[in-house]
């Protein structure tokens, strides 16, 4: 059966001829068989080659349940049931064969699939991979789900999975086998993966076996390509398929290292150098409510410098959750916009780019020449401004003939690799950042070329409190979303799914049920999982008023309102998506919920989290799951990691070592990432196994190896907390301890935290040296903690009139009416801001801004909509 087009281009093949580069995902050898029953485990634990007669004992049942039966007669012969024609088959639903071995020990087999073996004649041998159990007296053989072809028996089977939901392992077997005996199809993979290495054969050889030394006995060198193809499809044995799978693995990584290499590769340009002074950053930075941390120092002054450069930079900045990218990347665009440069900010949503054009007028109004937010479809009005937009930038830069200097990319892996490289010139300088954070490991791979300025220092101090809960300790997180709204402040209800759904969850077999039928052995449980929509009507009920729904169906006025309301206080509890993971800045969130913790990965969770108290504080985050008992232990791991640790890169360690490189290796984040072959499992080693081989990754950092060291040190930790956990629930224990927390605590060190703030400044330029208005060079004075009013929050028992409340049907379980209080109000900006971003402002002038208003009119500003009113829900 010949590959279908579908599957080429799912796999990303242009030639049927390269199917030779998908791998098997395993080898299994079939050169011996267990044709005596005495001699397999009878457990049901291992699975074996068996050699079995097929006799012409059968049972055959109907789908109604009923035997079949013929002329008033059940039938018992497998001889007889072969002589029925399709419509009789067609009506069975289960076979029990019996099959015997060579001393006539007899065995049963359960087959659903009764159509196969009509054509298999009895007496004749049959080969299958299964397992054997005693039950009763009697013995049982179950088949695997994938079975070997006629034509692997008595060799060594290379077994091919395919990519699932989108191509089936048949599919890719049917291909492979397809080409497995055309010289040209051997010519054109060789081919293929000399011009991805950008090496000749031998060096590509010589490249991925540097371990030859290391080698064990009976393992194959390969001399050319052709041989270690024909190893990965056609191996004499285990080891020399597991061999040329390694290899080919390791191929895939040199390949994605040099196209990354390639990619990021710039040559010098006259229109390169741009002016920006270090004195003129440093001045610009000294201006800001924050001292700088020493990381983001480091990486302005080398922004700067690359800047300068005549070599165009392509500069990445990653960093941990709150360390402070958006200010990083402004300082030294502001000051290369001050200097005649064009700048050109792009974010991968509305909401990510409103915030920043926000930021940047806040910042320096009296700075720039003007900041012009540009809406898709809409013309730029004043080239001479920084411009802030999404993808629909690259049309409206395009149409106005602009190619920028300088091209900001926030959040970089949100974004398309179209979509970045349309805005670069060949002296466009590019800074992508990303709020992933990236270990050392992973730069030099995907981002070889490219200048990595990390943060890791957060410019404020935060005190974050992680817990696992199930739905038994609703209770103390109903108080805990009380309490801290009392306190006025504000809390993050977040669900994994906009709209409630069934969920089934299978529940673990037991090993005595597994042992004689592995699939029927699992026990599902449906619940109904709630969405924001449905939550978020709950949770009005019992907070009238003080409820926002936030996800990402709304359209862009209307997440823009609920971010207003959500920061003004007006509406304290906001129930929200994964939408508030990228980019989104509330302040002073004390709490964070998240429903159904166990189905985000262990990088969103982190970025959740990251929503708290952005401005430094106390806060609490709940990673709330249905049953603690019920969960696997990774997914329990997992979660117990983000609790034991808030460092990021700690946390991408672990990640990286458990999934593999995940959504690293991903055409949308490097452009980079699709190597030579298809299907294979590339890992950490593989890469950093090339890295070291040709020199070019150099002596990690100390920063670098304590993480990876540290994060092996969490990861048995985790294990040991997920043991002590597991019996906490058992014993019945509250997962849940009183907190009370107070923001002087977190200051009383004797020093000011790095990032503290301090006094806002006017905005003018300092007439200090800028030796002593260095950023970090002054210890600048600390906040007072508000009047008596705790940061944190205390789990208290609710009050009587409270508890007469609580009769609402449960979200995470039931949500009191909080005590009722005033809100809390905040600065909202300025009358006529939004004007300013949209239409470009000519800033020349400096004059001073408005005094703060109330609330800007959401359907005064162009181009936001007024909040919509939305019928009822039926």
């Amino acid at each position: 059966m010949a590959s279908s087009p579908t599957s080429l281009s799912r796999l990303k093949l242009s030639d049927r001829d390269l199917a030779l580069l998908c791998v098997p995902a395993a080898y299994v050898d079939c050169t011996s068989s267990i044709s005596d029953l005495d001699e397999a485990d009878q457990t049901g634990e291992t699975s074996h080659l068996l050699s079995l007669v097929l006799t012409d004992r059968v049972k055959a049942v109907n789908k109604d349940k009923s035997p079949a039966s013929w002329g008033g007669r059940v039938i018992t012969s497998m001889a007889e049931l072969q002589e029925k024609q399709y419509p009789f088959w067609r009506n069975i639903g289960r076979l029990q064969i019996e099959v015997a071995d060579d001393t006539g020990r007899v065995a049963y087999l359960n087959s659903f699939a009764p159509w196969g073996w009509r054509s298999t004649e009895v007496g004749s041998k049959v080969h299958f991979l299964g397992t054997v159990k005693r039950f009763g007296g009697n013995l049982y053989v179950e088949p695997g789900a994938d079975q070997p072809h006629s034509g692997a028996i008595g060799g060594i089977w290379a077994r091919y999975l395919g990519m699932p939901g989108r191509v089936t392992g048949e599919a890719v077997t049917s291909a492979v086998y397809a080409v497995l005996d055309k010289e040209a199809a051997y010519l054109k993979c060789e081919r293929h993966i000399v011009a991805a290495m950008q090496l000749d054969e031998a060096g590509v050889l010589a490249c991925v076996q540097y371990d030859l030394a290391d080698l064990a006995e009976g393992v194959p060198v390969f001399s050319t390509l052709r041989e270690l193809l024909v190893a990965l499809h056609r191996p004499v044995s285990v080891a020399a398929g597991e061999r040329a799978l390694q290899l080919a693995q390791r191929i895939d990584a040199a390949s994605i290292r040099t196209a990354a290499r390639t990619q990021s590769k710039r040559q010098p340009h006259r229109d390169a150098p741009l002016i920006v002074p270090d004195q003129q950053v440093l001045d610009l930075a000294a201006m800001q409510a924050e001292t700088l941390t020493d990381d983001q120092r480091a990486a302005i002054l080398g922004i700067a410098r690359a800047l300068r450069s005549p070599v165009p930079m392509n500069g990445l900045i990653p960093g941990d959750v709150g360390t402070g990218k958006t200010l990083t990347f402004l300082l030294p665009a502001i000051v290369a916009h001050q200097n005649g440069a064009s700048v050109v900010i792009m974010a991968p949503t509305i909401i990510l780019a409103n915030q920043i054009a926000k930021q940047i007028l806040r910042r320096f109004a009296g700075e720039i020449r003007g900041v012009e937010r540009v809406e898709a479809g809409r013309k730029i009005q004043n080239r001479d401004h920084i411009l802030v937009g999404t993808s629909g930038l690259t049309s409206a830069c395009a149409k106005a003939g602009i190619v920028p200097n300088v091209l900001v990319m926030d959040e970089q892996h949100k974004l398309s690799v179209q979509t970045r490289g349309a805005l670069v010139g060949p002296a466009t300088h590019v800074i992508e950042a990303t709020a992933t954070p990236i270990p050392r490991s992973l730069a030099t791979v995907f981002f070889d070329g490219m200048q990595v300025f990390t943060l890791r220092q957060a410019p404020v101090e935060r005190s974050i409190t992680s817990h696992i809960v199930d739905v038994r300790s609703r209770g103390a997180v109903t108080r805990a979303i009380r309490e801290t709204i009392a306190a006025g402040r504000r809390v993050l209800v977040i669900y994994p799914r906009v709209d409630s759904a069934e969920v089934t969850r299978k529940a673990k077999a037991s090993k005595e049920g597994a042992q004689l039928d592995l699939g029927a052995a699992t026990e599902d449980t449906t619940r109904t999982a709630q969405g924001v929509v449905d939550a978020a009507a709950t949770f009005e009920q019992a907070f009238p008023g003080k409820v926002v729904a936030l996800h990402g169906l709304l359209s862009d006025g209307e997440k823009d309102v609920a971010i207003q309301q959500i920061t003004s206080l007006e509406k304290p509890l906001a129930v929200a998506s994964v939408v508030v993971e990228t980019g989104i800045d509330i302040p002073d969130i004390g709490l964070v919920v998240i429903r159904d913790a166990d189905r985000l990965g262990l990088s969103q969770l982190h970025q959740l989290r990251g929503r708290l108290v952005r401005n430094g504080g106390a806060a609490d985050f709940f990673m709330m799951v249905e049953s603690i008992d019920a969960l696997e232990d990774a997914a329990l791991e997992r979660l117990m990691a983000c609790k034991l640790t808030t460092n990021g890169f700690r946390l991408a360690e672990i990640d990286m070592k458990q999934r593999g490189f995940g959504s690293y290796v991903d055409d949308s984040q490097t452009g980079s990432s699709q190597g030579v072959f298809r299907l294979t499992k590339i890992a950490p080693a593989d890469f950093l196994g090339i890295a070291t081989a040709t020199a070019a990754a150099g002596e990690p950092g100390a920063a670098d190896v304590e993480d990876a060291n540290e994060a092996d040190v969490l990861m048995r930790r985790v294990r040991g907390e997920v043991e002590k956990l597991r019996q906490a629930v058992a014993a019945g224990e509250s997962l849940v301890s009183p907190v009370v927390r107070d923001e002087p605590a977190l200051q009383g060190k004797g020093r000011t935290p790095p990032g503290s703030f301090k006094a806002a400044a006017p905005v003018r330029r300092p007439t200090q040296p800028a030796s002593q208005a260095r950023p970090g060079a002054q210890v600048r004075p600390a906040p007072a903690a508000p009047s008596g009013q705790q940061l944190g929050f205390r789990l208290l028992p609710a009050r009587p009139e409270v508890r007469a409340q609580a009769n609402l049907a449960p979200v995470m379980g039931r949500f009191p009416s909080p005590v009722s209080r005033a809100p809390v109000a905040s600065a909202p900006l300025p009358p006529g801001a939004m004007e300013r971003i949209r239409a470009g402002f000519d800033f020349s002038s400096a004059e001073p801004l408005p005094a703060s208003t109330a609330k800007i009119d959401p359907a005064a500003v162009p181009g936001f909509p007024p909040r919509r009113a939305f019928p009822p829900r039926s």
